[in-house]
């Protein structure tokens, strides 16, 4: 992973890369989920962001580890191959590609029900599909709105969520904490579960690693601050929800407690910020799976054609797929179970960059890079406390889960039709692709 970009491109500096990751992981994991949590534990639900972020924390310090020691161009994922193989490198990039598709495909039904905040009655799942078609034209047109767009959203989505976290901070009640665990302790185990498709957004930054400044110190950072900045969103807006004294949430339950904390106004305003974060965070998948779909041709996993850049620098082929696989999770699966799909192949990939890590831990880090204090232990509790998650999901969610990600298998078995030699789909920088996602991911700013 080179330390500069070629001369005559913009890099991301610490702070956008910061902001890529917030933007993407701050969604449907505190919109939607948060209700759905609080619903089935009660305050007992603060303790069940928690528990995920660290669950999640410990594989993304294998994460950062491992992006710290990806070649020059390369995403962060490549050292992956290195350690166990092309084969599993391509895997660990595809599972992170389903999480990120079945993440967005929740976002989108969450801004349906946000959305019917003023339009009572209409069917939140319309309402998402619509706004999926929406989110494709927009990645399909002029390069330079997809980045405004996505800019002002992530602004936006964070100044209303952390004003709604000072109003319950301002309310705060010891007896909303009472009783702390109405439903039992047993249901900690699947809200946790249920939790780690909300911080699986950080992975976001290793996909762009070859466009960054100073890779090698800003992936991992960018991937640490992100997630505990996230983490700390979280928490505070589930405790502004009980501070509400609301004891059951519906869809859009944010904007309930909104309603009691700030009044009827500020349950609009939350609505709108929710359909703004969702939003948001699905075109944020769009960018990001595009650029991922772009790296994987370049690196021959899969048909050249999926990564092939149009004249006007557009990847339609990856808009296209990611848009129709979002369509199919949309329309056969509920939203808990979808966000169970993004859990389970998100595990699969954190799994896979522990291994990788574990590999690295045990040659004692000979590469430059970021590494790990106490040997073999972190990568070895993150992939144990990862794949713990997996019960709690349901095994019939588990196995369609793995059964998403399995489809990696099959892809790589047929990548004799890649051709990564194509110099529009080689594993370079994204600025070298011409790809839509380097204008966005490239401000003037270096710094920001």
């Amino acid at each position: 992973m080179s330390a500069r970009a070629p001369s005559g491109h913009h890099q991301i500096g610490l702070v956008s890369a910061v902001a890529l990751c917030v933007g993407t992981m701050v969604g449907g994991g505190v919109f939607a989920l948060s209700g759905i949590i609080l619903n089935d534990t009660g305050p007992l639900g603060i303790l069940a962001y928690v528990l995920a972020a660290g669950a999640v924390l410990l594989s993304a310090l294998s994460f950062a580890a491992v992006s710290s020691r990806a070649k020059d161009g390369e995403t962060g994922y490549g050292p992956i191959a290195d350690q166990l193989g092309p084969r599993w490198r391509f895997v660990t990039m595809w599972a992170f590609y389903v999480s990120a598709i079945a993440g967005g495909a929740f976002m989108l039904v969450a801004f349906g029900s946000y959305l019917r905040y003023f339009l009572a009655g209409a069917n939140p799942l319309l309402l998402g599909l619509a706004a999926l078609i929406l989110l494709i034209l927009l990645n399909l047109g002029p390069t330079d709105l997809v980045g405004r767009a996505e800019t002002v959203l992530v602004v936006f989505k964070l100044t209303v969520l952390v004003s709604l976290i000072g109003f319950g901070l301002a309310a705060f009640n010891m007896s909303h904490l009472t009783p702390f665990a109405p439903h039992g302790i047993g249901a900690l185990l699947t809200s946790t579960g249920l939790l780690f498709s909300a911080y699986l957004g950080f992975s976001v930054v290793t996909n762009v690693a070859g466009v960054v400044k100073n890779p090698r110190r800003t992936v991992p950072l960018a991937i640490l601050v992100s997630l505990l900045l996230v983490a700390v969103v979280y928490i505070g807006i589930t405790v502004a929800m009980l501070m509400s004294g609301q004891k059951t949430f519906g869809s859009a339950g944010v904007a309930q407690a909104a309603d009691i904390l700030i009044g009827p106004w500020g349950g609009a305003i939350i609505a709108i910020a929710a359909c703004v974060s969702t939003l948001s965070g699905a075109n944020a998948v769009i960018l990001g799976n595009s650029e991922l779909l772009i790296r994987m041709a370049g690196n021959g996993d899969i048909p050249a054609r999926l990564g092939h850049i149009g004249k006007g620098g557009h990847a339609y082929a990856s808009v296209l797929l990611t848009g129709a696989v979002a369509v199919v999770l949309m329309l056969t699966g509920g939203i808990q179970n979808i966000v169970a799909y993004c859990s389970v192949a998100g595990i699969v990939g954190l799994v896979l960059m522990n291994l990788t890590a574990l590999q690295m831990a045990r040659k004692h880090w000979v590469e430059p890079g970021m590494k790990l204090p106490f040997g073999i232990l972190i990568p070895l509790l993150g992939t144990m406390l990862a794949l713990a998650q997996l019960p709690a999901l349901g095994w019939k969610n588990a196995i369609v889960g793995l059964l998403l990600v399995s489809v990696a298998l099959i892809v790589y078995a047929l990548r004799g039709h890649s051709h990564p030699s194509n110099p529009k789909t080689q594993n370079h920088p994204a600025q070298h692709l011409d790809s839509p996602r380097a204008d966005y991911l490239t401000p003037a700013n270096p710094d920001g």
